[in-house]
């Protein structure tokens, strides 16, 4: 197995993805670069047998012995424990080519900001368990590329159909009204871009398509260098599994795009589209993720996403039953003395 890592021309270190920053940064000298994968030499160091022609490259594969999770991370990135079930991850190996994303979201948001936001979203909600706000519990959350199919499509479309306009007058004596029929044909090309279907089946991985929408026009072509630091998930559906799916999708947009400057009262018809071109990017996009396993009978594990570009936030908060039952009994008991007290003043 062969790792690559980046090092800092200035004192050697290692170098990391900033997102505050876009930019490649030493954490020992503090010295930040651009295009690091042209401009630095990268270090092979040899951990193993040597990587064939098919698994080149500084993906490095995890595998969850307890959920069963995939975690992908670069060569200097060391995966210990799995963010979804604190459990201990084991080394699987190189990440064979085949499994190499074609894009790439970074992250801009880096993790002391998304510690003061989660922090921020936490303060909102007062019976939240203390252990759940706690330093330690906050610095476990954790950046992870989740993957995606995204699909551009062109197609040839069309729409034929009716169109009624109804046009009412009104006298003193009568109310008129008219309608008017027209035959109405649309066709022309259309362009969509950016379709995207998550690439992961499981039902609790699918939380952080509660963060979006991203801004796409940031997609860069994928490189091992972005997975500095962070961690990514493998993909486990196919392309095949979700193009029936995004062209179902196209077709039901079809009739909006071709008629949405039609002024009729009412209009109806068929649409069809020809797709005449596609393309298909295995694309990764970033997330803030932490779990808490709360301390009860239930045992149940929360989740909590957030954007890793636009901060917008998702995820289910757990409640302090013992909190809320004493803030509850201080009510009721409150309420009760005054009762108690205005009923002595009444008599």
């Amino acid at each position: 197995m062969t790792n690559i890592t980046y090092k800092c021309p200035a004192c050697g270190g290692a170098l990391r993805y900033s997102p505050a920053e876009r930019k490649f940064s030493c954490e020992y000298c503090g010295n930040s670069y651009d295009n690091v994968a042209e401009k630095l030499s990268a270090k092979e160091i040899k951990t193993g047998a040597a990587a064939d022609d098919g698994s080149k490259g500084g993906s490095t594969l995890y595998t969850c012995p307890s959920c069963g999770a995939e975690l992908v991370t670069d060569a200097t990135t060391a995966a210990t424990e799995c963010y979804y079930c604190h459990n201990p991850v084991v080394l699987a190996g190189r990440l064979s080519a085949e499994w190499k994303p074609d894009s790439v979201l970074p992250f801009t948001v880096d993790k002391e900001t998304a510690k003061a936001e989660l922090a921020n979203w936490i303060k909102k909600h007062r019976y939240v368990p203390g252990d759940f706000k706690s330093e330690k519990n906050l610095d476990s959350i954790t950046g992870v590329y989740y993957p995606y199919w995204m699909a551009d499509y062109d197609a040839f479309a069309s729409f034929e159909g009716e169109g009624v306009r109804v046009i009412t007058t009104t006298t003193p004596t009568h109310v008129i009204t008219r309608r008017r029929y027209f035959r109405v044909v649309r066709r022309g090309k259309i362009k969509f871009s950016n379709l995207q279907r998550s690439a992961l089946s499981k039902a609790d991985r699918k939380l952080a398509n509660g963060v979006h929408p991203y801004r796409y026009q940031q997609l860069e072509p994928f490189q091992d260098k972005y997975l500095a630091g962070f961690m990514a998930e493998k993909r486990d559906i196919e392309k095949s599994e979700v193009s029936e799916s995004l062209e179902s999708e196209c077709q039901g947009y079809v009739q909006s795009l071709l008629t949405r400057d039609c002024t009729y009262t009412s209009l109806s018809g068929r649409t069809s589209a020809n797709f005449t071109g596609s393309e298909y990017r295995y694309t990764l996009l970033p997330a803030w993720i932490m779990t808490y396993r709360h301390k009860g009978k239930d045992n149940k594990v929360y989740y909590y996403a957030m954007n890793g570009q636009t901060k917008a936030v998702c995820g289910v908060l757990p409640i302090d039953k013992k909190k809320l039952l004493t803030h509850c009994g201080i009510i009721f008991g409150v309420v009760a003395a005054l009762m108690l007290l205005g009923g002595y003043f009444i008599w």
